[in-house]
């Protein structure tokens, strides 16, 4: 059995966080402060709550959780201390379980289950959660000319994130320079007709 939600492309999902980033004042900054967004939230959203606990309070393969239901983030302190100290893992880590509140709270949602073939990618709540984690920490508008290697410095993200945003951005700039409107021929220099 699976869960699908509403569907949310990667432009949509780049749009939220452009959106949040921008009503908080951080266009800007390339630096996201990911930990920092826990308190604010609290404060934008009466529904919202989240607690550090002891490692031995979950499975040592989940490093954090949400329950959608109840607006609730629990982060193994571990991990919260590790997103503290730049950890861009850690980081990432709030920032998903931060998209997994954001899309099912903030942003409504319509949840479904299916006994077939897997969800698409864009009905997936972890690949919505995950997509919007990346977009927040690394925002394209700020990162377009840089490398893996400096994204990862500046935006305080792994190097295996930062390097599949590259290709992601990389990948949308070729689409554009290839995509022309309908009727319209590419006009290329130094060649006739």
């Amino acid at each position: 059995m699976n869960y699908a939600v509403e569907s949310k492309s990667r432009k949509d999902l780049r749009m939220i966080a452009h959106e949040l980033k921008d009503k908080l004042g951080l266009k800007q900054e390339i630096f996201f402060p990911i930990v920092d967004l826990l308190d604010v939230y609290c404060e934008m959203f009466d529904n919202f709550s989240y607690e550090i606990v002891e490692e031995s309070e979950m499975e040592s393969s989940i490093h954090a959780d949400t329950d959608v239901k109840n607006g609730h983030i629990r982060i193994k302190e571990s991990v919260y201390l590790g997103a503290i100290n730049g950890s861009g893992r850690d980081r990432m880590t709030i920032a998903h379980e931060i998209g997994h509140f954001t899309m099912i709270n903030a942003c409504g949602f319509k949840l479904n289950r299916t006994f077939s073939q897997r969800s698409k990618a864009y009905n997936d709540p972890e690949w919505q959660a995950k997509c919007f984690a990346a977009e927040l920490l690394i925002d394209n508008r700020l990162v377009s000319k840089m490398s893996a290697e400096e994204i990862t410095e500046k935006c305080g993200v792994s190097f295996e994130a930062a390097s599949y945003q590259c290709d992601v951005y990389q990948k949308e700039r070729a689409n554009r320079r290839t995509t022309f409107p309908a009727g319209k021929a590419q006009k290329r220099k130094g060649t006739t007709r």
